[in-house]
């Protein structure tokens, strides 16, 4: 069954394993077109679409990374059954994670082989920052530039349509990074991989060691080149710590 939650592109004829990516703040399925690509024939991409955005415009945006996860663990329940990883890029790591504890409640749902985030702080490392969703639009987009470079394009600042567009999307996306809290729970018994941008002076390599705390199975970091929006640099790391999360 299609669901709006999740989209194979491109379809794959008779995949073996599949990746579920949620995107960062502000973006879209669309942002893993260049990951899915690259993967192997036997491996689909499913990328999540949150509401509000391209075909799920119409839908009200989520403003908590608990209804968020919950809606996608959800949407996993009822896929068909092959061996997975739940990869979050930024505030996508934070929903894939709590997607993973969601699933992890219920031992008869199939239980992701990894978790793979990117860009993200471990929960119990979340810096504590002033909060930028509430500021009015002109200085909210000021200073979202100013912290996270590379995150809104100057050409979409430039087109007056494009910007009103995204607006309302990444205000919300930071609204449920900023207000996420971290709740203690049992850790997941999947290996967690953590992947940060060297450059990244928000989420620095050394704030990965903390998601350690929260597998009972390896816990695997590493370090590449650029900021924190490495993702599209760096296309080919991403899907070899994809593919030894899958053991292909």
């Amino acid at each position: 069954m299609l669901s709006p939650w999740i989209e194979f592109r491109p379809e794959r004829r008779d995949p073996q394993a599949r990746v579920l990516c949620v995107p960062y703040a502000g973006g879209s399925a669309q942002v893993y077109h260049m990951l899915a690509r690259s993967m192997p024939e036997n491996i689909e991409v499913g990328a999540v679409q949150l509401p509000g955005r391209w075909n799920r415009r119409r839908e009200p945006l989520l403003t908590r990374v608990s209804d968020a996860s919950r809606s996608l663990a959800d949407e996993i329940t009822h896929l068909s059954r092959m061996p997975y990883v739940l990869f979050g890029y930024s505030l996508g790591g934070l929903i894939a994670f709590e997607t993973a504890r969601i699933l992890a409640q219920d031992a008869r749902q199939q239980q992701p082989q990894a978790l793979i985030v990117a860009a993200i702080e471990a929960p119990t490392e979340k810096l504590s920052l002033p909060h930028l969703h509430t500021l009015p639009d002109a200085e909210f987009i000021k200073k979202q530039m100013a912290r996270y470079p590379g995150g809104i394009s100057p050409a979409v600042v430039a087109e007056p349509d494009l910007l009103e567009m995204l607006l309302p999307i990444l205000k919300a996306d930071m609204k449920m990074y900023e207000t996420y809290q971290y709740l203690p729970g049992t850790p997941l018994a999947c290996p967690i991989y953590a992947i940060a941008g060297e450059q990244d002076h928000l989420c620095p390599p050394s704030s990965m060691a903390g998601w350690e705390k929260e597998t009972r199975g390896s816990f695997f970091s590493e370090a590449v080149a650029g900021n924190h929006f490495f993702i599209n640099n760096t296309v080919d790391r991403m899907r070899a710590t994809i593919l030894r999360a899958l053991d292909q």
